[in-house]
């Protein structure tokens, strides 16, 4: 009988949690209680189990009733792991059980030998146990059971197998849904079928399951488990991980569809550049100035590599120096020729300072400067014509302050020794980088971050603005959209024309992202284009 007993107190569903005390009631059929109580550390497992039966009935030696009795059984069993329940892998433990039963008069025992794998993966878990190997005057039935859950967001779901003595099988599938604090759980199997519910308030869970029994009869368990240290702490951390992995997955999905969407807008905003890149092509072919066809080109293959006019470009750019050239060198012989020789090598120093490297610029200054020597009055010379220079760089400065071309300007004036005229020409910088300023403060006040970026770095090129540098931090603070989405602003501003927007955000998504190459080549492109330098 105490084979039987065992076996009715057996049928508990294996739940292992580090640091628990776990408390349960389970009724089979009318006349039988069962007790159990798990104790769980890191390391140890304790179950003791109690129950008893009544109404048994009594026969004599020729099979007649002659009464009832009742009986009682109680069970421990320990088991000592051989590393932390909460250890990510695998763990073992073994231990070892008692059984005590008392069936009418008669008191049996057992010493039994138990055993538990169990493995905590990324992904999920297993475990493997052994129960009630053991000898004694009453028989213990041996239990292997084997337990794979998987982990899928707020599902946890896996088969079991159960073996009862030699040949009785169980096994099923485990199926548990979190809806915190709530979960959810039902487990068919070839025996019975559980349904139940756990409700977790703090470090308390209560829980309730159903059992029916195929062969007619029917169960409830009512538990209780109180966890504390540890324990409490990992599964809150496993519950936010779960939310926020949920979370994580949603933001994949969305930015999925946000990738898909800014694929097709990026490649109608290209087709569209495309378009204007062309236009411009064609205005740069009806061009007269040879300046502005190259402007016009520039402009047009920053945003469009595709068109066949790498070569234009750069034969417009050595005409442009080969004319500038040719003039300045056609200005030092005549200079020279008519005696004026302090003029032919102010020119000539000019003619260096802008092809410092051109063999004939070299060669006309050589000239100029051994006929200088060679006169009687070569200091003279010499100082009349450091004069005549600074004052033709005074004059180019100027010119090009007239055309607009502030940085360049900066540069010369820089190079200006101190003098009324070097202070004259600095506050008409200073106006500038004003004006500019003032750009970047309209940008500013409609949020058009990168743009008043650009008219900020601008101005302090031009002059030391400490208004620009302040409000330079400020934007710089301010930028946070993604590369992706200032190369789409750049499209739509350069397809209206708006070269200046568009190299402004540009250059954005090219500091943000200057590995793609995409970024960098339009940047770089466009940068040379507007001359900045």
């Amino acid at each position: 009988m105490g084979f039987v007993f065992w076996y009715l107190g057996n049928g508990a569903e294996y739940t292992v949690e580090p640091k628990s005390l776990g408390m349960f009631h389970r009724e089979h059929f009318v006349g039988f209680r069962q007790e159990e109580i798990t104790i769980t550390t890191d390391r140890l497992v304790l179950n003791l189990k109690g129950g008893y039966i009544t109404g048994i009935e009594r026969t004599d030696d020729y099979g007649r009733v002659v009464g009832d009795y009742d009986a009682t059984f109680t069970g421990l069993n320990v088991i000592y792991m051989n590393a932390p329940l909460t250890s990510w892998g695998w763990t073992f433990g073994v231990g070892p059980g008692v059984l005590l039963s008392k069936i009418y008069d008669a008191t049996d025992y057992a010493i039994t030998l138990n055993a538990m794998v169990m493995g905590r993966l990324e992904s999920g878990e297993v475990l493997v146990s052994i129960q009630n190997v053991g000898y004694g005057s009453t028989l213990p039935t041996p239990e292997l059971y084997i337990r794979g859950i998987t982990y899928n967001q707020n599902f946890k779901f896996g088969p079991f197998v159960r073996l009862f003595g030699d040949r009785d099988l169980d096994g099923g599938f485990i199926f548990k849904m979190d809806l915190s604090p709530l979960e959810m759980r039902v487990s068919p199997s070839l025996r019975n079928t559980l349904a139940g519910m756990s409700l977790e308030v703090g470090p308390l869970e209560f829980s309730y399951d159903y059992e029916y029994y195929w062969i007619g009869y029917s169960t409830h368990r009512i538990g209780l488990v109180v966890s504390w240290g540890r324990q409490r702490a990992l599964e809150e951390q496993l519950r936010e991980h779960e939310r926020r992995l949920k979370e994580h997955e949603r933001r994949i999905a969305y930015q999925e569809r946000e990738i898909k969407r800014l694929k097709t807008k990026i490649s109608a905003l290209e087709n569209k550049a495309r378009e204007y890149a062309q236009n411009l092509v064609k205005q740069a072919e009806a061009t007269e100035d040879p300046e502005e066809a190259l402007r016009k080109l520039e402009i047009a293959y920053a945003f469009d590599t595709t068109l066949n006019v790498e070569g234009k470009i750069e034969a417009l750019r050595e005409r442009i120096a080969r004319r500038k050239k040719t003039a300045g060198i056609r200005r030092v012989e005549t200079l020279l020729k008519n005696g004026l020789y302090s003029d032919a090598l102010a020119e000539a120093l000019l003619l260096v300072e802008e092809f410092p490297d051109d063999p004939d610029v070299l060669k006309i200054y050589r000239r100029v400067k051994r006929r200088v020597e060679a006169s009687r009055n070569s200091r003279t010379i010499s100082k009349k014509a450091e004069s005549k220079y600074v004052k033709g760089k005074l004059e180019r400065a100027e010119e090009l302050i007239r055309k607009g071309k502030y940085v360049e300007a900066a540069r010369i004036v820089a190079t200006l020794p101190a003098g009324p005229d070097k202070v004259r020409l600095l506050k008409r910088l200073q106006k500038a980088s004003d004006v500019f300023v003032e750009k970047a403060k309209y940008y500013i006040e409609r949020e058009e971050w990168a743009r008043a970026k650009y008219y900020l770095e601008k101005a302090l090129k031009i002059y030391p603005n400490p208004e620009a540098t302040s409000l330079l931090s400020y934007v710089e603070s301010r930028i946070k959209k993604s590369a992706h989405l200032h190369y789409i602003r750049a499209l739509e501003l350069y397809q209206k024309g708006d070269i200046v927007g568009a190299f402004a955000h540009i250059k954005e998504a090219y500091l943000l992202d200057p590995k793609n190459e995409r970024y960098r080549g339009v940047y770089y492109r466009l940068k040379n284009a507007l001359e900045e330098k």
